[in-house]
């Protein structure tokens, strides 16, 4: 959608109802940030918020693979709040797509304050709560030196019935060692 649509649709939205809401978030279908002019739909929905929603703050839900992009990485700097992903096991097998770790964190730190959120599942060859690929992980995250961590696994049937949730007990032993190594930063587990 153009960003006068998304404009307009938000616009119809907080509209109708009774109380501006909480927040504003970009997320859903694919990757916000892949849109082709998200500096400026992040313009409109700004502006849309000013005149209906005052109150309402806005974040994006990111995979964070274009936020190395100056214009990108600009306008996630005017939203109030950044929630990137970065979740621990093979690339490829969680997100379905590889990335340059290196580049993405980098791209994270100039994000502060930010939140990195971390869906930790597992699948018929990979464990993302593994020993090994939490060892994998936790440097990439303390290269991405995040804020606040979210741990959390699966809330219902993913759509590869091989992927497998993560026990509570075991994202609590994930979260310790975080905070091992990231001591001020502020780790929940949902």
């Amino acid at each position: 959608p153009s960003p006068d649509e998304v404009a307009h649709a938000l616009r119809r939205a907080l509209e109708r109802l009774p109380a501006p809401p909480a927040w504003i978030t970009f997320a859903g279908n694919g990757e916000p940030t892949m849109h082709p002019r998200f500096p400026v739909v992040v313009d409109r929905v700004l502006a849309v918020r000013e005149e209906l929603a005052c109150p309402a703050r806005v974040g994006i839900l990111s995979n964070g693979l274009s936020a190395h992009q100056p214009a990108v990485r600009d306008a996630l700097l005017r939203l109030d709040a950044r929630m990137m992903k970065l979740d621990p096991g093979p690339a490829e097998c969680v997100n379905g797509v590889a990335y340059d770790a290196e580049r993405l964190t980098g791209a994270y730190r100039g994000l502060k304050p930010y939140t990195v959120q971390a869906m930790v599942a597992r699948g018929r060859d990979w464990d993302g709560s593994g020993d090994a690929a939490v060892a994998a992980w936790l440097p990439l995250l303390v290269r991405a030196d995040p804020d606040a961590v979210q741990l959390y696994s699966l809330d219902r049937a993913p759509a590869d019935p091989e992927v497998q949730n993560v026990s509570r007990e075991r994202l609590d032993a994930m979260a310790g060692a975080i905070r091992e190594v990231l001591p001020r930063c502020v780790v929940e587990v949902f």
